[in-house]
């Protein structure tokens, strides 16, 4: 690679050490494909207590002066390794970040939510002489509204800044600040207008990174074309058409390092293409635990979500009872809206041998779920791109989505025989309504008992290549086209 580019990435959440979503597996992961290209790669993250706690970090001395319109604050800047390659850097403010929360307390959102990121994005600038012995990054990854903010401080720096490309995980979070926050963002009059943050009378952080960005990214190509629409764009579709010329729609990837049966940690039995007996068991250790019945005949559908309106589970509600009367079985985990988490516990309560529920967040189990599963279900609303559908077909199980997003991008659905080359990798439906997902469902189950058909769709799923090269590729090559254009 003749070019090495300096990238940072800045989140906030990234996994290992703070994470609510797939937004966190996405920025600890991105930056080692980045660093495998050859990039110089490194993130920044606010410096919650709880992930300060979880690994060693330098306390490199730094300060961090922000002055806004309460005051002088002062954070500190950490310095620890996401791996041996890319380092990782956190910004100490604890009034800010050291809270029981990412965003929240007991399901009810920070209140200075819009200050405590505004806070950060000015932390992140006032960091940069001070990362990799000062050498500037060439390029800065924001990952959604947290971050939105660096795109108009990057402009205020006048030639020469890093260039700013700014990536959409789920439009459906707007960040947004009442008018007020001027004062705290302390950007020049002329960003808060119709053309810049203002949103409905109110300040949007999701568009500041829409407008200022360089470029934009949303995380897969049917996504890239759906926030363009009056019923995605969430009121910014025609701001997001006026910017398409600079919108690109890349797929999310999966570290196979961590999302592999052959090697996970997590499960009892591993297993490969060659030998799926490891999956059998697997499946047998998951209805021991959740005390469902043993049989061959029942397929087992599984759900790892967000209980949240927008991932469907309303559709899932409404559907259990004839989805049941099928002769699967269904398991379910995962935390979310309370309504959801009640209407759920009925119908596990109702239908005890034909539904598990855990309410948790979960990594152990969920990755015993997906060796367990013969089937995932993602009947989302909306879905940018989706990591769970990959998690599927890594580990042999078939996926069941809604053709939306990232789901339409990456599951193909089953014709009903052996195409040329790779099986078919799901089953989708279209239309959000209970028809259309028993439609869906059914045509799963049958599947299933034809055994050796099913079989072989699981091996071949296995085959499907979602890593992270391919993105990051193509990132690099967008990098490249912004800092030739400087």
């Amino acid at each position: 690679m003749p070019t090495k580019l300096k990238v940072l990435l800045a989140s906030s959440e990234v996994s290992p050490l703070a994470q609510t979503g797939g937004l966190a597996e996405v920025a600890g992961s991105l930056p080692l494909a980045f660093s495998s290209l050859g990039m110089d790669a490194a993130v920044i993250m606010p410096g919650y207590s709880q992930s300060l706690a979880k690994e060693k970090f330098v306390d490199t001395g730094v300060e961090l002066i922000v002055k806004d319109s309460e005051g002088t604050k002062i954070g500190k800047l950490f310095k620890g390794e996401l791996s041996s390659k890319v380092p990782i850097y956190l910004i100490q403010y604890d009034p800010y970040f050291d809270r029981d929360g990412l965003y929240e307390s007991n399901k009810v959102p920070y209140p200075d939510n819009h200050a405590r990121y505004a806070f950060f994005c000015r932390a992140v600038i006032e960091a940069l002489p001070y990362l990799d012995e000062g050498r500037i990054p060439d390029i800065i990854v924001g990952n959604d509204w947290q971050t939105g903010l660096l795109m108009p401080y990057l402009l205020e720096l006048g030639p020469g800044a890093p260039k700013g490309v700014f990536v959409i995980h789920n439009q459906g979070f707007l960040g947004l600040a009442p008018p007020e926050a001027r004062g705290l963002i302390g950007l020049p009059e002329h960003y808060y207008g119709v053309r810049g943050l203002e949103y409905f009378g109110l300040l949007s952080y999701l568009k500041a990174g829409i407008v200022y960005s360089s470029a934009l990214v949303t995380v897969s190509p049917t996504y890239a074309k759906e926030i363009q629409t009056p019923e995605m764009g969430n009121g910014l579709d025609g701001l997001l058409r006026e910017y398409s010329f600079k919108l690109h729609g890349i797929l999310n990837g999966v570290d196979y390092n961590v999302w592999n049966p052959t090697t996970d940690k997590y499960l009892p039995y591993n297993y490969n293409t060659e030998s799926m007996e490891g999956k059998a068991r697997c499946k047998e250790a998951f209805l021991d635990l959740a005390a469902l019945p043993k049989t061959s005949q029942a397929p087992l559908f599984v759900m790892v979500s967000r209980l949240t309106a927008q991932k469907g589970i309303s559709l899932v509600i409404e559907a259990a009872r004839d989805m049941f009367a099928l002769g699967l079985k269904l398991a379910i985990l995962g935390t979310g809206d309370s309504w959801f988490q009640d209407q759920l516990k009925v119908l596990a309560e109702e239908f005890p041998e034909d539904m598990w529920l855990k309410l948790d967040y979960n990594t152990p189990l969920s990755h015993l779920l997906m060796a367990a599963a013969d089937f995932v279900l993602v009947p989302s609303i909306y879905e940018p791109c989706g990591l769970i559908q990959l998690y599927a077909l890594r580990y042999g199980a078939i996926p069941v989505v809604r053709a939306i997003g990232g789901l339409n991008d990456t599951v193909r659905d089953f014709a009903g025989q052996n195409p040329s080359g790779l099986w078919d990798s799901g089953f989708k439906f279209m239309a959000f309504n209970q028809k259309a997902l028993l439609r869906a469902v059914r045509r799963a189950t049958e599947l299933y008992h034809r055994k050796d058909d099913f079989l072989t769709m699981g091996q071949s799923n296995m085959l499907e290549d979602f890593s992270w090269k391919s993105s990051a590729l193509s990132y690099y090559s967008l990098f490249l086209n912004l800092t030739k254009s400087a």
